[in-house]
């Protein structure tokens, strides 16, 4: 690939106060005689985002890009190596200026939300079905595909199991406990996990099993199961 230009050239800089959302607008041109795909990484995806993350440019073209700096504790966090990086590659000859899945799934997902945070909580008593509500968000700047499994299907229902969430867009999700008899049954192992992957860049927001199957990067989070007695 040839070259690109950024403004700018070489470094963002953001300034104090850092208790609210910073957003920095960075300017990308090609700089070569052809059409480029291009993808932004970054090493804090908690802290910092890139919209949009990835496009087509044409030669000469150029794209804005908005660089987002979340609210954090100056001083108390490292920020030693914080930085976005650019990639790119020419597009095949004849491809439509459309950015690939394959692309798309290779930049890393960012982050997601859930209330609560760490954990899943029932209370007793266990001789009727409960059902606990808890709230997804995709705190990333791409839409995602979601999916959530269970380590006891028996026992521990989701409802929605999966969706799309756009950018910001919240899910709320019911976990249900079927009637059990707590303290013969083995509940250690209790947990549900949630994976998300980004969708490819012009794929309906519809989900599709096929995203967690192929190379794109899948992020998990698990929530572990307490039984109050």
């Amino acid at each position: 690939p040839g070259d690109i230009a950024t403004q700018p050239g070489s470094k963002i800089v953001f300034n104090a106060p850092y208790d609210d959302k910073h957003t920095y607008h960075i300017k990308v041109t090609n700089s070569s005689a052809r059409r480029i795909g291009w993808a932004f990484k970054t090493t804090n995806m908690k802290r910092l985002g890139v919209d949009p993350g990835s496009g087509v440019l044409d030669p000469k073209e150029a794209a804005l890009i908005a660089v987002s700096c979340d609210s954090f504790a100056y001083g108390q966090e490292d920020t030693n190596n914080d930085r976005i990086t650019i990639e790119w590659t020419n597009t095949p000859d004849g491809a439509a200026k459309q950015f690939l899945v394959d692309m798309a799934q290779s930049v890393p997902p960012g982050d997601i939300a859930t209330q609560p945070g760490s954990k899943i909580v029932f209370n007793a008593p266990y001789d009727d079905k409960h059902t606990y509500h808890i709230k997804v968000t995709n705190s990333s700047a791409r839409r995602i595909g979601w999916a959530f499994k269970t380590t006891n299907m028996k026992r521990l229902g989701v409802d929605p199991g999966s969706g799309v969430l756009d950018p910001k867009e919240a899910a709320l999700i019911a976990v249900s406990c079927d009637s059990f008899a707590y303290g013969q049954e083995d509940t250690n192992n209790d947990r549900i996990t949630i994976e998300w992957t980004n969708t490819p860049d012009g794929a309906a927001k519809q989900f599709r099993r096929e995203w967690f199957q192929g190379d794109g990067m899948v992020r998990r989070k698990n929530l572990p199961i307490e039984y109050n007695p």
